[in-house]
């Protein structure tokens, strides 16, 4: 009789088991990875304004920070705390620390694409029919249950758009940029229109003040509507400078005959102090409002 050992036989049911837990594993993994990776990101946020001039940011603080937040998304393309917050710092980063329209194409050139993988996941997680309606109320119904739905809405919504200015008014019209916008202000406005000091008011009103009016493709922009929508994110969040930038904008492009209100919105920017949490945003914006003031003379 042989003393050979018999070969182990794995049962047909055994293996797909293992899989199953070799899967479970590594998914745990992926997911420590991109909380650690947001951790730092969260870290290099809080750092983003560090050696910034004014209203422009220094590339390196920024750039960690994006950094982090890419490592966080790839690790667990699935976490949305990794998405919005990646979103947020390639705003910021477009926004504040490029030097030419080349970079700011380069940057919310990424941030559309996150942003189209991020709402992948969303309509994973909630149905893409239901994100498909028509109807704000039941797109913001459907993304109620998730917690990071309004800060997607808003980033999404200001990376498309500067993805839209960026690469100008032909390539926004061809790749539907005004409605995707306003689809996603009027879902946050519905969802929670106080989130980020009116955002969504401010984000419907200024697509109404600055898209083209390009009849069967941006038909609905209203300008009376611009004005309505800013006023209300005034209403909502008075400390928020690009609230009243905005309007003031508004006001003098299709009511001149209220100047007066426009440049007493302008003069206060200017005069008030950047908030101790957002010095290069406020600067930016106290910068944009003098050159507003200086053109209006």
């Amino acid at each position: 009789m042989s003393s050979s050992r018999r070969p182990i036989v794995v049962g047909p049911l055994r293996v797909p088991l293992l899989l199953v837990a070799l899967l479970a594993l590594a998914r745990a993994l992926h997911a420590a990875d991109a909380s650690e990776a947001i951790a730092r990101g969260d870290a290099a946020w809080e750092k983003r304004a560090d050696g910034a001039h004014g209203g422009h940011a220094a590339k390196g603080p920024i750039a960690a920070c994006v950094a982090d937040y890419e490592e966080a998304w790839k690790a667990d393309p699935t976490n949305l705390d990794a998405g919005w917050k990646l979103l947020r710092a390639l705003w910021y980063q477009g926004e504040y620390s490029t030097a030419n329209n080349d970079e700011r194409q380069k940057v919310f050139a990424r941030g559309k694409e996150v942003s189209e993988q991020v709402w992948a996941q969303v309509a994973k997680k909630v149905g893409a029919q239901k994100l498909a309606s028509a109807k704000a109320a039941d797109r913001a119904a459907a993304l109620r249950p998730l917690p990071e739905a309004p800060a997607l809405l808003l980033f999404s919504a200001a990376h498309w758009g500067l993805w839209g200015d960026a690469f100008g008014k032909l390539a926004a019209a061809r790749q539907g940029v005004a409605t995707k916008v306003r689809d996603w202000a009027e879902t946050l406005i519905v969802l929670d229109e106080r989130y980020d000091a009116g955002a969504g008011h401010r984000v419907l009103g200024r697509l109404h003040s600055e898209a083209p009016h390009i009849p069967l493709v941006t038909g609905w922009i209203d300008h009376d509507l611009s004005i309505t929508e800013l006023e209300k994110a005034v209403a909502i969040g008075p400390e928020e400078p690009d609230n009243r930038l905005h309007l003031a904008k508004a006001i003098l492009e299709y009511k001149p005959a209220a100047k007066a209100r426009a440049l007493q919105l302008l003069r206060e920017i200017v005069a008030a102090q950047p908030r101790a949490e957002f010095p290069v945003e406020d600067s930016k914006t106290a910068e944009q409002a003098a050159a507003v003031i200086k053109a209006s003379s």
